[in-house]
């Protein structure tokens, strides 16, 4: 258990390392969600609860953008290193090593982003509130948990094809579009409103915002933790069953 537990954090510190000087995280983390913020304030002053919700719509957005090119890319950046084969052929779970990877990822990019929210909202002179601190911190985990497990989710994709950047603007644009975070629900057509339902950052979105504004509800946080063990589980059972079959088939790039 120890064993494991090392492995894990290892594999934390190392991909948060990489990051580090990975300029992707500039790009996505840090100057995406500042020119976000600053194009959807041209459209007037907001009172403070719109303000709270326009920032954290612009904080989920960029976070699904970098959690597809930064958290999604482990696998295919280990394709390319060509340390491949010893992430899915090691002693311990090729998935706990993919996990680890993926947290460190995620917390990295929201720091990123917490931070260059924060700092693009009070040069703009955003008038934002924090009402209960407490659920908010509850909503972050929460996010940072479900981040780890979509990065993982889109992570096992790569893995079976070599066309990634391909797949990657595939399905970044979708979720900005019909995600529910920067453009509202209602304004979707009537037949693509169900879309938002099935990705928890839309449910965390409207945590955050409630933790923000005072009303809080339990319900947007209960949704948004079962779809995210809903992604662990399948990212799990994708990354597995990708692995097994490319051994079987020989179709495995490890180099």
């Amino acid at each position: 258990m120890s064993g494991a537990l090392w492995m894990f954090v290892t594999a934390f510190r190392m991909e948060q390392r990489a990051m580090r000087r990975n300029p992707l995280l500039l790009v996505n983390s840090g100057m995406l969600p500042a020119v976000f913020l600053v194009i959807a304030v041209e459209t007037g002053r907001a009172h403070p609860e719109s303000a709270t919700e326009l920032v954290v719509a612009v904080m989920l957005t960029a976070l699904w953008g970098s959690t597809v090119w930064m958290s999604g890319g482990v696998l295919r950046r280990e394709r390319s290193f060509g340390t491949l084969a010893r992430c899915v052929s090691g002693v311990w779970s090729p998935y706990l090593v993919l996990l680890g990877k993926s947290l460190g990822a995620t917390v990295t990019s929201v720091g990123a982003i917490l931070l260059s929210t924060g700092v693009t909202a009070a040069a703009l002179g955003l008038p934002l509130s924090m009402s209960h601190p407490a659920w908010i911190v509850l909503s972050l985990l929460v996010l940072v948990c479900s981040g780890t497990a979509l990065g993982a989710l889109v992570s096992c994709l790569f893995l079976v094809t070599r066309n990634g950047l391909v797949w990657s603007h595939a399905l970044m644009y979708p979720v900005f579009a019909v995600g529910g975070l920067l453009i509202p629900t209602d304004a979707l057509p009537a037949w693509l409103r169900w879309a938002p339902d099935v990705l928890s950052l839309h449910w965390i979105k409207n945590c955050l915002v409630d933790g923000a504004t005072g009303g809080i509800t339990a319900a947007p946080l209960g949704i948004a933790t079962l779809l995210t063990l809903g992604y662990f589980l399948a990212a799990g059972f994708a990354y597995h069953r990708s692995v097994e079959t490319s051994r079987k088939e020989g179709t495995l790039d490890l180099a």
